[in-house]
């Protein structure tokens, strides 16, 4: 009996290693990893597939049991995606609900030391700062949304800050504090509902999953950041109390950095981005880095810069108190430059429209047409030299009322043109009489 016993339950084992093995080979990771997996990475893996399964039905590929007929077509898109998160400078994650990682790209490794294996199935509060947990439920949480007519899916954007625990070495891992690492967080929330049986009206919306990007903030050494022709930097007192600014804030904003030093920065943003500037700086004093949202700096000659900064707390050696405040900033001249963009292609409608003009009257003289086009498309080729001169200006020195003055005498120069088509016609006309 105690033979049979031990034959019996040395069978069972061996099916149920055989079945745990065939399970691992369906996981969609090397074969290299899964062979290496215990029984219990391969059930919390497998869980979390299914419940990616659940989520994204159609996003992980074609459904259960079909055979696919473009394998070719599927290994470009494998290979491409597989590219994409090299290139990204991130890494990407699903969260459930309850807080279990249902998904993370290998890319985490690069910038927190962590495995795509050892996080997936397990919870993200066992990897984030204890203080943003409440943080990290609150984005989790979803509200009853207020949609007039029916949504079967909606998605709620998300953005936040969170502290998660980082094992690479000190000179890989950038900035940390006692063994945690800001990670920049973008995503949605993934709204889906569902319905009861008596009415489709009468379902209730339930949060399936937070999708997001986590991003490493640049370090905190201006040494190891090359500074472009649309960067400054400037190191303020944790008031935000400006210290010191290198010379190329002058380029960008006008004011030269002694007549900046001792102000505080909010002196010089638009008050409608102020409430946006301190709620970053709370984040920053709370969390010791930080993105801001892209705020307006007053220009010296008026106006503003669209400026966004990437702050970092720097810590005093010896007490390792924080000390002062470190924030590489990048000005958009993209922005600035969509007014200019919007004149020139005013300016050109309004040429257009003088040119279609005066070949309207050219064509009541039917003996002088080509002479009054080539007239009209020499005063039309000294306005656009007009309005390219003009309008480099404008981009050199920045200033909004220049470009303002630059539209008058663009105006002015086209309504000269015009007069001088129609005396031309007009004389013409009455040589011809």
């Amino acid at each position: 009996m105690k033979e049979k016993s031990k034959n019996a339950a040395r069978t069972r084992r061996e099916k149920e290693n055989s079945e745990f093995y065939e399970l691992a080979k369906l996981l969609p990771l090397p074969s290299a990893i899964t062979s290496q997996l215990d029984k219990a990475s391969i059930i919390r893996l497998t869980t979390s597939y299914l419940k990616m399964r659940i989520v994204f039905p159609e996003g992980l590929g074609e459904s259960w049991g079909h055979v696919s007929r473009t394998r070719s077509l599927d290994g470009v898109s494998q290979e491409l995606g597989s590219h994409l998160l090299q290139t990204l400078d991130g890494f990407i994650f699903v969260v459930a609900p309850d807080g279990k990682i249902m998904y993370i790209s290998e890319t985490a490794s690069v910038h927190l030391g962590l495995s795509q294996v050892e996080l997936t199935g397990n919870s993200i509060y066992e990897y984030i700062h204890p203080a943003d947990h409440d943080e990290m439920t609150a984005v989790l949480t979803a509200h009853q949304p207020y949609h007039s007519h029916f949504v079967q899916e909606y998605e709620m954007e998300r953005s936040f800050f969170l502290r998660m625990k980082c094992v690479l070495a000190k000179r890989n891992a950038g900035l940390t504090c006692g063994g945690y690492k800001v990670i920049h967080c973008s995503g949605y929330l993934k709204i889906r509902q569902y319905s009861l049986d008596m009415s489709p009206f009468d379902g209730c919306y339930q949060n399936v999953g937070l999708v997001a990007v986590g991003h490493s903030l640049p370090p905190s050494a201006v040494t190891e950041i090359k500074l472009h022709s649309n960067m400054f930097m400037f190191r303020a007192s944790l008031d935000m109390k400006l210290i010191f600014l290198d010379s190329r804030v002058a380029d960008l904003t006008g004011y030269e950095p002694q007549d900046l030093i001792e102000k505080t920065l909010y002196h010089h943003v638009h008050s409608c981005d102020s409430f946006h500037l301190r709620c970053a700086h709370h984040l920053l004093l709370v969390k010791g880095q930080v993105t801001t949202k892209y705020y307006r700096f007053l220009a010296k000659q008026g106006g503003w810069v669209w400026v966004q900064s990437y702050a970092t707390i720097v810590h005093n050696s010896r007490s390792s108190r924080p000390h002062c405040i470190v924030s590489v900033n990048y000005s958009d001249d993209s922005k600035g430059l969509l007014l200019v963009v919007v004149v020139v292609v005013v300016v050109v409608v309004v040429l257009v429209v003088c040119s279609c003009c005066c070949c309207c009257c050219c064509c009541c003289v039917g003996s002088m047409l080509l002479f009054l086009c080539s007239s009209c498309c020499c005063c039309c080729c000294c306005c656009v030299v007009v309005v390219v001169v003009l309008v480099v200006c404008c981009c050199c020195v920045g200033d909004v009322l220049l470009l303002l003055c630059s539209c008058s005498c663009v105006g002015g120069v086209l309504l000269l043109c015009s007069c001088c088509c129609v005396v031309v016609v007009v004389v013409i006309v009455v040589v011809v009489v």
